[in-house]
């Protein structure tokens, strides 16, 4: 699945069976999706489009224009 750096906006491609277990065996904000360091700039990494396993979508238009 796409991820886009929220700094340089570099786009990542990251297995979604890898962002399924990340977010598994996440406790922490459940507003906030699985989060990656971009490779390009060590930014953060934001999903394109994700829907949680606890039902909650995260979308990049939610945080950049």
């Amino acid at each position: 699945m796409s991820y886009i750096c929220l700094e340089c906006h570099e786009y990542e491609e990251i297995p979604l069976d890898v962002v399924r277990t990340m977010d598994a065996m996440d406790d922490g904000d459940p507003t906030a999706p699985p989060q990656f360091s971009c490779e390009k700039c060590g930014g953060t990494m934001y999903p394109e489009y994700y829907k949680g396993l606890h039902g909650n979508e995260y979308k990049i238009t939610d945080v950049i224009e």
